[in-house]
Parts: structure tokens; sequence; C-alpha cells
């Protein structure tokens, strides 16, 4: 009987520790190999899991609805400036990979974010076109090699990052960034997070490393596009 239990305490201690060793392996930030800004003069907007599995979800684990239309909005905004001059849109998704991680998101958020998910596509008030779209299995999307292979080829080296969630995927994201040396820009008006009290302290640990609360466009700019070496692309006015 007492073999049976200590078994058991044994095997869940085990599921407790393997559950925290997944979950910081899934938040973990890279490093990455540092770019030469001088080779980088053009921008590009990294939108990250703004997704129907997470816009519209309910309960708990939601965002209040008016506050995700006026996000969106705010997106539609830079996403139509992006269109019109010229440098990239990339569109960011998460689906999760592993047996244990999805297992764990089915119990706890419902399948959100899965492989069998019927929600994994853009939230259609999303509008504009999307020039590149990367699907991503963990919250800093610079693990996907594809990521910098796009921003090489554009000769992307700063970044506008709206999205969700702030506290998770756009803080580690950013942070990825920075650590490679793109200029980021964020701001309140284009993220979404789910405990607003956290995001202050996150937004407040982007900046402390370098990253700019307030994204800006120059309607005055007459910058080549983002394919070419020429771009000077800028935000300079307050999106609302």
């Amino acid at each position: 009987m007492w073999l049976v239990i200590l078994l058991a305490v044994l095997v869940i201690i085990g599921l407790i520790g393997y559950t925290i060793f997944r979950h910081r392996r899934h938040l973990l930030t890279t490093t990455g190999t540092k770019i030469d800004p001088r080779d980088r003069p053009n921008s590009a907007l990294l939108i990250i899991d703004l997704q129907e599995d997470f816009t519209l979800a309910k309960g708990k684990n939601g965002y209040e609805p008016a506050l995700v239309d006026k996000v969106i909005n705010a997106i539609n905004d830079l996403v139509t400036y992006a269109n019109e001059n010229g440098y990239p849109v990339i569109s960011i998704r998460q689906t999760f990979k592993g047996w244990y991680v999805n297992f764990l998101v089915n119990l706890l958020n419902k399948g959100r974010g899965g492989p069998a998910s019927q929600g994994l596509d853009i939230d259609d008030r999303l509008f504009g076109d999307i020039d590149h779209d990367i699907v991503k299995a963990h919250a800093d999307a610079f693990r996907e090699p594809v990521l910098e292979q796009v921003l090489e080829r554009q000769k992307v080296g700063k970044l506008i990052i709206v999205g969700l969630d702030g506290n998770y995927c756009v803080n580690k994201t950013t942070h990825a960034a920075l650590n490679r040396g793109y200029e980021v820009s964020f701001s309140d008006a284009t993220t979404l997070a789910i405990k607003p009290s956290s995001w202050r302290k996150t937004r407040s640990g982007m900046m402390a490393r370098g990253a700019t609360d307030q994204i800006n466009h120059n309607s005055n700019d007459t910058s080549q596009p983002a394919n070419s070496a020429n771009d000077e692309t800028k935000m300079n006015e307050p999106a609302q």
C-alpha cells in the first residue's frame, strides 16, 4: 500500500517537474547572431498570434471584445501604411507541437493553438496584404529560422511588433530581436495582454532593454520600398 502511494507521489512530482521544464522551454528567449544595422535600413511589421483562437476566446483566458476591436483597428492602420509604403508585413501564428504540450493545451485552454484547432487562422477583422506567414511553436518567434531568413533578405533592421500576448510572445520575441541588435517599437494601442498589471512591468522591462514604446509613422516619407537597400522607412506619427 505504502509502495503504491510512494510511486503515485513520485509520478505526480515527476509530472509537475516536467510541466515546469516544458513551460520554461516554451518561454526560452534566443540570443542569435548580431545584425549590422548599417546593412539593415528597412522596417517590417510583425503581427504576433492575432489568431481567432485567442482573439475570440472567452472566460479567464479571453480578452475584452471591445478592446480586441480597438487593437485590431490600430493594427489595421499599420498594415495599411506598410502596404502603401512597401515594407513587409509578417504574420506570426502559434501552433503548439508535442503530445504533452498539446495535452496541457487541451486540458487547460480548450485546445486553443493546438494543431487540431479550427481557430489557427488570422482574425478575419485584420485586412490588408500579408507578405509572409510564419508558424511558430514557441513564444519566441525567432526560434523559427525562417523569420531571420526573411528579415535578412528584406534587409530589415527595424521591427514594429504588435499582437498578443504582451506578457508572453510579444515580450519574448521583442527581447530576442533586441538580443540580435534590431530596433524594436511597440505600443499599448497595438498590444493585447490578459494581465494588464503584469503588462506594465513587462513593457518597462522591454523599454529598459531599448525598445521604444511608441509606434509612429511619417506621412511625408519618400523612401524606397522595403525590398530596396535605400529604404529609410520610419514611423513618426502616433498610430491611433
